[in-house]
């Protein structure tokens, strides 16, 4: 089960260890809603957690990006604008070999229906990153992966990163109430995510091809 092995439970992505989405996919098993605060988000994340993020019944993506701008409406326009183009990337990446994007209708249906929401905290850069999750039963208690992972395939996958599991429930606790405090000051952006995703769905149905 995760965890275990000692005081200090280290998520590096190493061949001999722990990558990041080993980690969300077997708490994804026993969780009911998954937390994430990441600088970048790309669609590849969820490609790769396929069959586990569906478990879930709620996904919250706080994100930011290394943009800054003198007001906050410019701000807002530039970082949705760089979300957009990199979910665009991320997409054609995934269409080398994943030719249909299997999976994608998926995430379609997810941000549709509610259960998949992204939000943009625009106040100030943001490139924090955490995964809260929440267990179905409550004697398994809330846990927390804070470090250097993007939520994004590399980040989760490839990378050299660093993160450390926060098991103790008053620091969970202070972690998700960070949490809450910069999503309520975020902006909603799930319209803006759904219209890129679907309009790559859309383009690439295997009866249009």
């Amino acid at each position: 089960m995760v965890g275990g092995g000692g005081d200090l439970f280290i998520v590096d992505n190493s061949h001999s260890g722990w990558t990041g989405l080993k980690y969300l996919e077997q708490w994804s098993e026993i969780s009911s809603a998954l937390d994430i605060a990441t600088g970048f988000f790309e669609i590849g994340s969820l490609l790769a957690l396929d069959g586990g993020w569906q478990r879930l019944e709620k996904i919250r993506i706080l994100m930011g990006d290394e943009v800054t701008s003198r007001t906050r409406k410019a701000l807002l326009e530039a970082i949705q604008k760089k979300v957009s183009e990199r979910l665009d990337e991320s997409l054609e990446v995934e269409k080398k070999a994943n030719p249909f994007l299997e999976g994608v209708v998926a995430i379609v249906d997810g941000l549709q229906s509610g259960k998949i929401e992204c939000r943009i905290y625009n106040k100030d850069k943001f490139h924090a990153k955490a995964y809260i999750t929440h267990p179905r039963l409550e004697v398994v208690g809330s846990k927390a992966l804070v470090g250097s992972s993007n939520f994004t395939k590399p980040g989760l996958t490839q990378n050299i990163e660093l993160n450390i599991q926060v098991q103790g429930p008053g620091e969970v606790v202070q972690l998700q109430e960070w949490y809450e405090e910069h999503w309520d000051d975020a902006v909603d952006i799930t319209p803006d995510i759904l219209n890129v995703v679907d309009r790559h769905v859309q383009q690439w149905l295997p009866y249009d091809v």
